[in-house]
């Protein structure tokens, strides 16, 4: 069965999904599909079982009988998502729990296997996700990247992660939330295992020294073998010799003083040259650093832009002065996009806002972290006027047409400062300006002042 995952354990691949589990965690229903299913099945239960932890986490088999969800049944013939949706089962009565993992459950393809499309583009999946969303559960589909009606699923839930592939061939404009594009790379051994793999190689030592012995107790045995051994100590010598006297004859290695040959350096590498990097100015405020919205509240990581921006659409009205950040993450500069919200010159403000996010379900109850973000991206500015509150929101709006995740804070004069951003510090910054930048904009990085309106 392992050998069907190409490029990677199964092992692996479930690290991969454990690793990316929290970027799911304000999402309700999610295709996880690849052109390898084996790989997808694998990366959803990394995904469930991070999630289980915290939630009821459901793995649905829309590839058709795939051994890494069969298995979990314990040989059981069940029904499944088939006998569902083309015969009316109950939906309560395919969900069977995964013994030795609380809240993880797995949903078979049924007594028939073969998922037809009438399956995929069903209009109960969009009902289906908002029930698990009602719930806090997460619902996460296998299916393979090639199911014709791929995209009319993902349309109707949150959206897809996809595994291995760069694309979705049959659904590339569909979103996709979250990219396993490799199995994870440092996979820990168990200590357990690792103390079986030392007694195997500590046996294996004993065996071979056991070897040794008999194979020298053998020799000591013949006749020829003291005569053999006076030859070889004298070859020995004889090559010793050779070696101090020939260096003084023109032959072989120079030694230095103390008998070491002298052996030139190696020549380096030429150095390699530094990356491209864009030059950030310094903030161009410095005087409005002691008044500076310094704290926010981080709300949630995603490795693509779409993931981060459904976020913000999705929790928008509850989220004030809502920030996307591409921000480069050690040691390989991957950019990840930083969801933060809020803009407050004291540390319990940020603390009360995010008290309330968690208990309005926007995050989990142990979701969110207050952090410092003084620094932003200043886009443009709104001056004081009548109609101050329509007019800013016309500028926010100008820009949201665009595709450009921006807010606005209010500043002492009455007028408005449009920022995109929010970092800690100016050399992460670097990404957006670039991004803002090719937009026809003419970002100016400040320290951030105002209040969300």
């Amino acid at each position: 069965m392992n050998a069907r995952v190409s490029g990677g354990r199964p092992v692996a691949w479930e690290d991969a999904g454990r690793q990316i589990a929290s970027l799911l965690g304000s999402y309700a229903a999610v295709v996880v599909t690849s052109s390898d299913p084996f790989a997808a099945a694998y990366v959803a239960l990394g995904i469930a079982k991070a999630e289980a932890k915290h939630r009821r986490a459901v793995v649905g088999d829309l590839v058709g009988d795939i051994p890494p969800l069969r298995d979990l049944l314990a040989g059981q013939d069940v029904h499944g998502i088939t006998d569902s949706f083309l015969y009316g089962v109950s939906l309560n009565k395919i969900g069977y729990g995964v013994e030795g993992t609380p809240n993880l459950y797995v949903m078979p393809s049924g007594t028939d296997p073969d998922i037809g499309e009438e399956i995929f583009r069903s209009a109960r999946w969009k009902k289906l996700a908002s029930g698990f969303s009602e719930v806090g559960a997460l619902l996460l589909l296998v299916a393979p990247s090639d199911s014709p009606r791929l995209g009319e699923l993902i349309d109707q839930i949150d959206g897809a992660v996809l595994v291995k592939d760069p694309e979705i061939p049959k659904a590339p404009s569909s979103l996709v939330l979250a990219r396993v594009p490799t199995p994870t790379p440092t996979l820990k051994i168990p200590l357990h295992r690792m103390g079986e793999r030392m007694g195997e190689r500590a046996a294996s030592w004993k065996q071979r020294a056991s070897v040794w012995r008999e194979r020298a107790r053998a020799l000591r045995q013949r006749r020829w073998f003291y005569p053999v051994l006076g030859t070889l100590a004298v070859l020995i010598v004889a090559a010793v010799a050779a070696a101090l006297i020939l260096p003084h004859l023109g032959y072989g290695p120079r030694f230095g003083s103390r008998g070491v040959a002298t052996i030139p350096a190696p020549t380096p590498p030429p150095p390699r040259p530094p990356p491209e990097t864009l030059h950030v100015a310094p903030p161009a405020n410095v005087n409005d650093s002691a008044s500076a919205a310094v704290f926010a509240v981080e709300l949630f990581n995603a490795n693509t832009p779409e993931g981060a921006n459904l976020f913000v659409r999705k929790n928008g009205g509850a989220l004030p002065a809502a920030a996307v950040s591409p921000v480069p993450i050690e040691p390989d500069r991957t950019i990840w996009y930083k969801v933060t919200a809020g803009a407050y010159t004291r540390r319990y403000q940020a603390d009360s806002l995010l008290l309330a996010l968690r208990n309005s379900t926007v995050l989990t109850d142990s979701g969110g972290t207050v952090t410092r973000t003084p620094l932003a991206l200043l886009v443009d500015s709104v001056p004081t006027q009548g109609g101050i509150v329509d007019a800013v929101r016309a500028a926010v709006q100008k820009y949201e047409a665009r595709g450009l995740a921006i807010y606005a804070l209010m500043q002492d004069d009455g007028g408005a400062r449009i920022y995109a951003g929010a970092f800690a510090r100016a050399d992460q910054s670097a990404e957006l300006i670039r991004q803002l930048r090719g937009a026809g904009l003419n970002p100016v990085l400040v320290y951030r002042t105002g209040s969300a309106p």
